[in-house]
C-alpha cells in the first residue's frame, strides 16, 4: 500500500475534488494524510474516513495567506514528509506548489500537481510562488486541471509537457446520489449553493423570483471577500417587496448536509458572467461542481447562455439557459419551468442518471489512480 500526502496551503475541506480523491485512495487501503491550514469561522470539515487523517495548523483569521503563515505551512510540510514518508505528494494550486516540491524532493516521492484555481497571468504571483509553480508543472508526474481550455491557456503561458495533462471535472461521488429520483410538488424552488458573490448569484435572480407568488430562492453558502453585504442586500430587497418568504438563506454547511437542503428544490442555479477577465470564470464548465451536484440531487439546471454551457447541459436536455444580467430573461426561464413541471422533473432525472453513469468522480478519477498505481 502507498502513502499519499496532500498539500494545498489552505483548508482541503473546501475542495470537493480533494475530498473525493483522498477518500477514493483511502477506500483502496492506502494511507492518506492532508496537511490543512484552516480559516477561522469556516464550518467546513473533512469526512471521517478510515485511513484518511488530517493534520491541521492553527487557524488563520482570513483566507489571505500571509508570509508568516506560509512559512509555517512550508515548515509543516517538510516535517510531515519526513515523518510520514509519502510515496506520492499531491499538491494543489500555486500556493501548494512550493510545499509540494520541497516535500516530494526530501523523500524522493512522486509529485502530482492539481490546479483548481489559476492566476490571471503568472506575473501576478509572488516571484517565489511563480517559480515554484513553474517547477511543479515541469516536475510533476501528472498535471490535473478541471477544464481543458483553462489548462491549454496555462500551458501557452507556462510551457509543460501536455502529454502528462489530465482533465478531471469536479464531479460528485456516486455515493452522493440519492437512492431514488425525487418528485417535487408545491412551490418552484430555485436553489444555489457555494461561494456567494454578485456575479454567481446576481440580484436579477431575486428580482425575477419576486415576480411570481409560487417561486422561492434558497441560498446555501458563504460570502467571499468581494461579496460582503450581498446577502443583506438580497434579504432587504425581499423584505421591501413584502415577500420575505421568497428568500431562504442558510449558512455554510458540509457536503454531507447539502442533499437535505436540496430536498424540495426544483431548479439549480449555475450562473457565470457572460464575459470575464478571470481565466477561471472563462473556463468553468467542468470546473464548477455546482451543476453536477444539482443533477445528482435530481434538480434541473438554469445556466448562463454561453456556448460551452449550452453544449454540456442544455443540448443534452438537463436544463435551460438564460442571460444572468437580465431579470426578464430569468423570468422567462422560470415561467417555462412552471409551465412544464413534468419536463422539468425529467431533466433532473436524466441528469441524475448521467451522474450515476459517467459524470461521477469515481469514474473520472479512475485513470489517475491507475496511472499512479493506486487502483488496487
Amino acid at each position: 500500500m502507498s502513502r499519499i500526502l496532500f498539500v494545498q496551503a489552505t483548508d482541503p475541506a473546501a475542495y470537493p475534488p480533494l475530498i473525493h480523491a483522498g477518500t477514493l485512495m483511502a477506500e483502496r487501503g492506502h494511507e492518506v494524510r492532508f496537511l490543512s491550514s484552516p480559516i477561522s469561522e469556516r464550518a467546513m470539515r473533512m469526512p471521517n474516513v478510515p485511513g484518511l487523517e488530517v493534520d491541521s495548523l492553527p487557524e488563520r483569521p482570513t483566507h489571505v495567506m500571509r508570509p508568516a503563515s506560509y512559512a509555517r505551512y512550508l515548515t509543516a510540510a517538510m516535517r510531515a514528509a519526513l515523518a510520514f514518508r509519502p510515496d506520492i505528494v499531491y499538491a494543489s494550486d500555486p500556493l501548494g506548489a512550493l510545499p509540494g516540491l520541497v516535500a516530494s524532493r526530501m523523500v524522493a516521492a512522486q509529485l502530482v500537481y492539481h490546479e483548481h484555481d489559476s492566476p490571471n497571468g503568472e506575473r501576478r504571483l509572488h516571484r517565489v510562488v511563480r517559480l515554484a509553480r513553474r517547477a511543479a508543472l515541469r516536475r510533476a508526474r501528472l498535471v490535473i486541471f478541471p477544464n481543458e481550455g483553462r489548462a491549454r491557456e496555462v500551458a501557452a503561458e507556462v510551457p509543460f509537457k501536455v502529454e502528462k495533462l489530465r482533465t478531471v471535472w469536479n464531479l460528485p461521488r456516486r455515493s452522493e446520489v440519492p437512492l431514488r429520483a425525487p418528485w417535487r410538488t408545491g412551490p418552484l424552488v430555485l436553489y444555489y449553493h457555494g461561494s456567494i458573490t454578485p456575479d454567481r448569484l446576481p440580484r436579477t435572480v431575486l428580482d425575477a423570483v419576486l415576480r411570481f407568488s409560487d417561486v422561492r430562492l434558497r441560498v446555501v453558502g458563504y460570502e467571499t471577500a468581494d461579496g460582503r453585504g450581498h446577502l443583506d442586500a438580497l434579504r432587504n430587497a425581499a423584505e421591501s417587496s413584502g415577500r420575505p418568504d421568497a428568500l431562504e438563506i442558510f449558512g455554510e454547511v458540509s457536503r454531507e448536509a447539502l442533499p437535505a437542503l436540496m430536498d424540495g428544490a426544483t431548479v439549480g442555479l449555475a450562473l457565470v458572467p457572460s464575459a470575464s477577465s478571470d481565466i477561471n470564470m472563462r473556463h468553468m464548465t467542468g470546473a464548477s461542481n455546482k451543476a453536477f451536484d444539482y443533477l445528482a440531487g435530481g434538480l434541473a439546471l438554469l445556466v448562463s447562455d454561453l456556448a460551452d454551457w449550452r453544449a454540456v447541459f442544455v443540448v443534452p436536455g438537463y436544463g435551460r439557459a438564460c442571460d444572468p444580467t437580465s431579470a426578464d430573461s430569468i423570468t422567462e426561464a422560470i415561467r417555462w419551468f412552471l409551465e412544464h413541471r413534468e419536463e422539468t422533473h425529467a431533466m433532473g432525472r436524466r441528469g441524475r442518471h448521467q451522474v450515476l453513469g459517467t459524470w461521477n468522480y469515481d469514474t473520472a478519477f479512475a485513470p489517475v489512480l491507475a496511472e499512479l498505481g493506486l487502483d488496487r
